[in-house]
């Protein structure tokens, strides 16, 4: 047994074996995996196979396109074959809403390079006699799917990991793993104790057991899933080509060749758990108990797809069990509690995925982050809120929700409430309808009489889109109350605070008390992992706000760059925020405190700390993320329902409403401004997003500083720019493709109806070359394409004077 490595991978299944290969091929030699059975044993022995490459989001995309490339490649270097078989596929809609969705999918694989096209029935027949197209609206073929060997794909990739030096001890299970001062872990075994440096957990079904062993609660949860296989059919056995794969999203089920017969799986109506508690040590290549009753609605509409499939008989039936995390994502990277701890767990299709995983995993560990942005798929995405209740009622809910159209603005309501603030309750009364933000209740928007409170999804615009017109006409005019108590929110301080933000973030930091700075904060690759709002409090101490979503990917970075003399202190859940935004915003807040707001005490791009009515320990900020005069108020939890209605009852008089984050997101795209997660992310350079001019570039010494500055002489490739759109039923909700000439030459990050300017806009990127132009543009929105003009600045006041007021 070794007794040192530099990365021990625990679980031998396609993503071990996939993160112990790309490892390697890094130039990582010593690096060890450890399976506690066989190859494969859990979920990856009797998994379908199939490979499909339209998903969302589209770096999700990205990984699935590079691991079904990746398969004949690694066929070549392990010398086995992985049984790939490249036959296409078909997406089958019966209904006009599928068509719309297939559309959407169709249009937003463009970003990828993935050219999915529809057939006519006739071709369809053609490529697959089985089907009976009679019942349907639209097929849509995939070129790119297809199908691999589970057990062949592991070996090959094991196989190939070995011949670049590295090492694999199957009947080798992990029973303690132990965090070392130095950094690194000891590993345990009945053979022998490994000296680690990183550990990764990619143990699939005992991902939770192996989580134990380093004091951690991972999200995960198996369920039963059913797939049969039929007895020769006499269909197939007379065609002269194999079988494309066949699905339909809207029926639950997925089919492809087998055989002379075909494999039918299904995402049942019914979810049902399996070993809630903990996997069993002992289960390995078992199968669990057949229901073959639970796939009938699925069964059904596939035979009236297939007829031939009501003729078959069946040669075997597989219920096995799979794991899954609250939104069925992986849950991938260095886990926030831990140091140099891994995850790679989660994967709900690993054959899809594996390669991919594995490709950011080894960045991830031997270059310091991945290539690509995957927070989407981030551990750290979800913090110690999502517990087993929740974890059982979203994979309940997903699980048999697979179908689900991708609405825009779709909200889930699984497990919730789970996290409210104070204010919850008056929210609630006067209207409020929720979203889900990092486990907590969020207002979307606030329903009026006659409104129905509650959202009513739909490719079309939706049942709030009048009324979130009228918060919106009320904050340009008047006044509006946010919510963002879901901000992260983080104090620094500590003697040497100012220096080392100075060397965390790339903006210019405050040095006189005050005062605020908007900065970027960059990876070593000079990539953009933040966008934080930094100010310097009177006591000396900085407190810092940024996407509420990215707290533990935040706290993640802070912890790994901690030195002596500061204090991170993260407020976010014992803090809340209330933003007041519109021209009456000063009239309202003067009301509630006896401290001077005037414009000249209390400029733009200031902080102050104000006794407000309902809240004595205040942190007002003077920023806006509306475009209007706005004051974004944090105070401790406590105060929250009593400065909530304090400030509604002294606007009455001065028309302020309660707004919620649709109203928020219309009035910053009317703006231009960015926001994290859809315009933002690691993704982009600070040229690309405009955001170089927040760098403080005369100075040096910050993270990221010589890759940012080998951008700046670079240039950037692709340009920020504000889309208006000629349309006049649905709006751009982010991932739609722009064309010009009929080229492709870019895509939506974000957008929304600006009430104010009576426009459809979008925000996004458009390739360099093109982005000079104002005229000729078009945007696809729901498989149309709408007429569009580009600009680079916001539409509405473009010379912010209103926030400045």
């Amino acid at each position: 047994m070794d007794t040192h490595a530099r990365v021990v991978v625990i679980g031998g299944g396609i993503t071990g074996c996939a993160i112990l290969y790309h490892l390697a091929k890094k130039g990582w030699k010593d690096v060890v995996l450890l399976e506690r059975s066989e190859l494969t044993s859990g979920s990856t022995w009797h998994a379908a196979g199939n490979l499909f490459s339209l998903t969302r989001p589209s770096n999700a995309q990205r990984l699935q396109v590079y691991t079904i490339n990746l398969y004949p490649e690694i066929e070549r270097e392990s010398g086995q074959a992985v049984g790939y078989h490249p036959t296409g596929g078909m997406h089958l809609a019966a209904s006009n809403d599928e068509v719309t969705t297939l559309a959407i999918a169709r249009a937003r694989a463009r970003r990828n390079g993935v050219e999915a096209e529809w057939i006519t029935f006739e071709e369809a027949r053609e490529r697959a006699p089985v089907l009976d197209t009679r019942s349907l609206k639209a097929v849509l073929w995939e070129p790119i799917k297809g199908h691999v060997d589970p057990s062949s794909a592991t070996n090959a990739f094991a196989a190939a990991a070995r011949k670049l030096g590295a090492k694999i001890h199957r009947h080798t299970p992990v029973t303690a793993t132990t965090p070392r001062a130095d950094g690194g872990w000891d590993v345990e075994t009945p053979g022998g104790t490994i000296h680690a440096e990183f550990v990764v957990n990619a143990a699939g079904l005992w991902a939770r057991e192996v989580g134990a062993l380093a004091g951690i609660k991972l999200p995960l949860l198996p369920v039963e899933h059913h797939y049969l296989v039929t007895e020769a059919i006499p269909e197939i056995e007379a065609m002269d080509h194999e079988l494309p794969t066949i699905g339909e999203s809207e029926a639950g089920y997925y089919s492809r060749q087998e055989g002379k017969g075909i494999l039918l799986g299904a995402y049942e109506n019914r979810c049902h758990h399996w070993a809630f508690d903990g996997t069993p040590l002992d289960f390995g290549h078992e199968l669990l108990p057949n229901d073959l009753a639970r796939m009938d609605r699925n069964f059904e509409v596939a035979m009236d797809r297939m007829p031939c499939l009501g003729e078959a008989g069946i040669k075997r039936v597989i219920n096995g069990p799979m794991i899954f995390s609250p939104d069925l994502g992986p849950l991938l990277g260095p886990h926030p509690e831990l140091k140099n701890y891994f995850c790679a767990c989660g994967v709900m299709s690993g054959l899809n995925q594996g390669a991919g995983i594995g490709k950011v995993i080894s960045e991830w560990i031997v270059d310091g982050e991945p290539e690509m942005d995957v927070n989407f798929w981030d551990v750290a995405r979800f913090g110690r809120w999502a517990g087993k209740r929740f974890t059982f009622e979203r994979t309940k809910y997903y699980y048999e929700n697979r179908q689900e159209r991708p609405y825009p603005h779709l909200e889930c309501a699984a497990g919730r409430p789970l996290r409210t603030f104070p204010a919850y309750a008056a929210q609630k009364a006067r209207g409020a309808v929720f979203g889900f933000n990092n486990g907590w209740e969020q207002p979307l928007w606030f329903a009026r009489p006659g409104d129905e409170q509650r959202d009513v999804f739909g490719y079309a615009r939706q049942n709030w889109w009048k009324t979130v017109g009228e918060e919106c006409r009320a904050v340009r005019n008047a006044a509006g109350l946010f919510e963002i108590s879901t901000f992260a929110k983080y104090r620094i301080s500590g003697d040497a605070a100012s220096g080392w933000l100075k060397w965390v973030l790339a903006g210019r930091i405050p040095d006189r008390s005050g005062t605020v700075a908007l900065s970027p904060m960059l990876s070593e690759k000079g990539r953009l992992i933040g966008d934080l709002t930094v100010s310097r409090l009177e006591d000396g101490s900085y407190l810092l706000l940024g996407a509420g979503t990215m707290q533990g990917q935040h706290m993640r970075w802070f912890d790994a760059h901690r030195t002596p003399g500061i204090s991170v202190e993260n407020l976010s859940d014992s803090w809340s925020g209330l933003m007041l935004a519109g021209p009456n915003a000063r009239k309202i807040l003067a009301s509630v405190t006896h401290g001077d707001v005037s414009s000249e005490a209390f400029p733009f791009l200031s902080v102050r700390r104000l006794e407000i009515e309902g809240a004595t320990d205040a942190i007002v900020l003077r920023v806006s993320f509306s475009g209007e005069l706005g004051y974004e108020i944090y105070t401790p939890a406590m105060y929250q329902a009593g400065l909530y209605d304090a400030l509604l009852r002294a606007g009455a008089d001065l028309g302020l409403v309660p707004a919620g984050s649709r109203a928020l997101a219309s009035l910053r795209i009317e703006k231009a401004f960015k926001s994290w997660g859809l315009d933002l992310s690691p993704d982009y350079t600070v040229m690309e997003t405009d955001m170089d001019r927040f760098v403080d570039w005369k100075r040096s010494g910050f993270i990221g500083e010589q890759a940012a500055r080998g951008h700046r002489a670079q240039g950037a490739t692709e340009r920020f720019v504000t889309l208006a759109v000629d349309a006049d039923d649905a709006d751009c909700s982010g991932g739609e493709p722009v064309f010009r000439d009929n080229v492709y030459v870019g895509y939506v990050t974000s957008g929304a109806y600006g009430y104010a300017v009576n426009e459809s806009l979008a925000l996004g990127y458009l390739k360099s070359h093109v982005a000079e132009a104002s005229a000729g543009f078009e945007v696809e929105i729901n498989g149309k394409r709408r007429a569009a003009s580009a600009s680079d600045g916001p539409r509405y006041d473009p010379q912010g004077l209103r926030m400045r007021m």
